[in-house]
């Protein structure tokens, strides 16, 4: 989850070793197969978020992902800044470091997971780009040399997210259609067949989507991410931005809607729109029904365009929320999506919206099994 999503509220090097390219040849299929293997399902899966992003503190080892496997779900997707792998957009001479990412998706695949590579810039970063043709410049190149580092890896099996959340709000908006063309473009010269997801701007919300033009290309795919309610979703966070939501404001904020009306959420702070924004809460009546009519537009446009799309972030803080509240957004939110054929990606492994339990240093995590079971998985987990 980016901190831009609360704008729209709607709804983110080769191998040298040896070693490691003996274990790439055992997963890898031949050639003629690649070309006509079916894309990757990525029908359940989950975000293996603070691994190649911000202070890079959530690695994951082999055993967590074959428990992940176990557990049912069937693909990881691997957000990545490339900035805190040594590149910057201004900066061309500086390349990053995407052996450690290919090793990490080598892992994955051992594990028999599929595998979405998601460019995952920060704001600065992206306010950057946003202002900036030569740098739009730039973050095309990172994805022909990203690109030229994962192509022949199979088809069957990996994917790439070409930009998380993309902003460019406003007229700006009529910017990013060309820009994430190019972007294809630049992937297509390297990896001619790999599934490739898109997005639209207004943070990756499906109102930037439904303004998207299609691409003619026949393995591409388009994502869309809901944390809707983001009073629910989003309570009690210090860092969100108090100028679009009062959500922050409030603890214990209950789902569906109707248990909060019974249990009112617990304020901690002062908010000019707290109260606002609690009585919309209530009056939309937040619940399984009004999920899916959040999601049916959003169905509705697939089948319209006869296109591919994938929710690539849904979940919900666990700090602040009850337990019984957050297992019941997952379960409702997870199946409304399953039942309108859109493949979902649980934000996140470990991190704020963790779908694991607390470890002490130096333990392996485990899966928490209440948002297994929400999630209808389980599995040998």
């Amino acid at each position: 989850m980016r901190r831009q999503f609360i704008k729209t509220l709607a709804v983110l090097g080769g191998l040298p070793a040896a070693a490691a390219r003996r274990s790439e040849d055992q997963i890898q299929p031949s050639a003629q197969a690649s070309a006509s293997a079916a894309r990757p399902a990525l029908a359940r899966g989950v975000n293996l978020a603070h691994w190649f992003e911000y202070d890079r503190s959530k690695p994951v080892p082999s055993a967590e992902l074959v428990a992940l496997r176990n557990a049912g779900f069937d693909h990881v997707r691997i957000p990545v800044d490339p900035v805190v792998l040594g590149w910057h957009p201004a900066r061309s001479h500086n390349r990053p470091a995407f052996a450690e990412l290919r090793s990490a998706v080598l892992q994955a695949r051992e594990a028999r997971l599929d595998v979405v590579v998601d460019l995952h810039l920060v704001d600065e970063t992206k306010q950057l780009i946003e202002q900036s043709r030569e740098l739009e410049g730039a973050l095309v190149q990172l994805w022909r040399e990203l690109a030229s580092h994962l192509a022949d890896l199979p088809p069957a099996h990996v994917a790439f997210e070409l930009y998380n959340e993309p902003q460019y709000y406003g007229a700006r908006g009529l910017l990013w259609p060309p820009l994430q063309r190019r972007l294809l473009a630049a992937v297509r010269e390297q990896a001619k067949e790999h599934l490739v997801l898109l997005s639209g701007h207004k943070g990756g919300s499906f109102a930037g989507l439904a303004e998207l033009p299609l691409e003619e290309d026949p393995f591409v795919a388009y994502t869309v991410h809901f944390y809707e309610p983001f009073f629910f979703t989003h309570q009690g966070i210090e860092w969100l931005d108090a100028q679009h939501t009062a959500a922050g404001a409030f603890t214990q904020t209950r789902y569906p809607a109707s248990m909060a009306a019974m249990a009112a959420p617990r304020r901690v702070r002062a908010h000019p729109k707290a109260e606002q924004e609690l009585a919309q809460y209530l009056r939309e009546d937040w619940g399984l029904e009004r999920i899916e009519a959040a999601l049916r537009p959003v169905a509705k446009w697939a089948r319209r365009h006869q296109a591919r799309v994938l929710c690539t972030e849904f979940g919900v803080i666990r700090a602040h929320c009850d337990a019984f509240s957050r297992a019941r957004w997952l379960h409702d939110v997870s199946r409304a999506l399953s039942a309108n054929g859109i493949g979902w990606t649980v934000w996140d492994y470990a991190h704020h919206f963790a779908i694991t339990q607390p470890a002490a240093p130096g333990q392996p995590r485990r899966l928490d099994a209440s948002a297994l079971k929400a999630l209808g998985l389980g599995g040998r987990g």
